[in-house]
């Protein structure tokens, strides 16, 4: 019995002084405040001249309807959340650059709810940020319904009518094609515009109301989109971020700090850090910790 406490007692240490080692990985510069509200702001980001890289990342945090709110002044978007790695990736961890969860506005043509014929639509060319391929989807909402996403490259989706009176019990907001389409965006991409034209009619420019966005998966598994989207001026898009054109860390150095670089497919590079350790790869503290299998097995051998 005095054994199998011992055993416990060590084991709860060993996490705690782990855990604590964990918590201690600073994510911001020194002397820098690392939120806003309960958004984390983790350097390359920052509020203040000395605490982000360059005016790309600076973060502006506002008081607005009695909550603090972030904004990135650099591509003028509201921040919903900042990841040095993505946080669902729980196994590809080599393949987490750097994200930004931010409001889009949605793009609308003859919509008679919005301010105009055509609205919407983001150009962040020449900045460090870039829509996520691997979290995002191209969505166009409308009957009979062509939407080509344009800008960089160009890739479309079809939708077609079916009446509500047919389909009251099939779920929508899947965007299988009626009413609503969903397609997957190549990597790379800083330019989100749309074009609008009639399927039956292939020229002409249908005069109906037509939605098109990107948007992040992860939300739109929770939304009826073919309902809501009429109601929404903007969604939660997914942006990676990479810094690497401003900070360069040699190979020594990023052994020094548990991480390494992994290059994109849009030609720069991130840091990440390595698997067991917590902390901020862009900082020279690094990531702290130590591999998870090394703490068990120091565990197993203390308790024997």
């Amino acid at each position: 019995m005095a054994v199998q406490v011992v055993m416990r007692i060590t084991f709860f240490l060993l996490l705690t002084t782990y855990e604590l080692a964990e918590a201690a990985a600073p994510i911001a510069k020194p002397n820098c405040s690392d939120s806003c509200g309960d958004i984390y702001i983790p350097y390359p980001f920052g509020k203040t001249t000395e605490c982000y890289l360059n005016y790309w990342f600076k973060i502006v945090c506002n008081e607005t309807g009695g909550s603090l709110k972030a904004f990135l002044p650099s591509i003028g978007m509201e921040v919903l959340e900042i990841n040095l790695t993505d946080p669902y990736n729980d196994y590809y961890f080599w393949n987490d650059p750097g994200l930004v969860r931010l409001n889009v506005p949605i793009i609308s043509s003859s919509c008679k709810n919005r301010s105009s014929s055509h609205i919407g639509g983001v150009n962040i060319s020449g900045s460090p940020f870039f829509f996520s391929s691997y979290r995002d989807k191209f969505i166009s909402v409308g009957c009979d319904n062509f939407a080509m996403m344009t800008g960089m490259v160009a890739v479309g989706c079809k939708s077609n009518c079916v009446d509500k009176s047919v389909i009251e019990d099939i779920k929508l907001k899947h965007c299988s094609g009626i009413n609503c389409c969903m397609i997957t965006i190549p990597s790379g991409i800083q330019v989100l515009n749309a074009s609008f034209r009639s399927i039956k009619e292939e020229n002409k420019v249908s005069e109906e109301c037509k939605y098109a966005f990107l948007a992040d998966d992860k939300w739109l598994s929770s939304e009826d989109i073919t309902y809501n989207v009429q109601f929404l001026e903007y969604v939660p898009v997914v942006l990676e971020w990479t810094a690497s054109d401003f900070i360069t860390v040699d190979p020594n150095e990023l052994r020094r700090r548990n991480s390494e670089g992994y290059p994109t497919l849009y030609g720069t590079k991130y840091y990440y850090c390595l698997k067991g350790y917590q902390g901020n790869p862009y900082l020279p503290t690094g990531c702290q910790g130590q591999p998870i299998t090394n703490k068990l097995s120091f565990s197993r051998i203390l308790f024997i």
